[in-house]
């Protein structure tokens, strides 16, 4: 799944902490939380995802 920082947050696919996004479940980082930062991640498991 390609798509900015803040529309996975939105989709519920990463969380924010301190303007930085991190994959939920796994919690590795993404970046900064903005529509200009765009990160890939696959899904391993329900509520999981892996930076690719």
């Amino acid at each position: 799944m390609t798509a900015s920082n803040y529309a996975h947050t939105v989709a519920g696919r990463a969380h924010v902490t301190l303007g930085q996004t991190y994959a939920l479940g796994s919690n590795q980082p993404l970046g900064l939380w903005n529509t200009f930062t765009t990160s890939v991640i696959r899904q391993t498991a329900p509520n999981h995802w892996v930076r690719c």
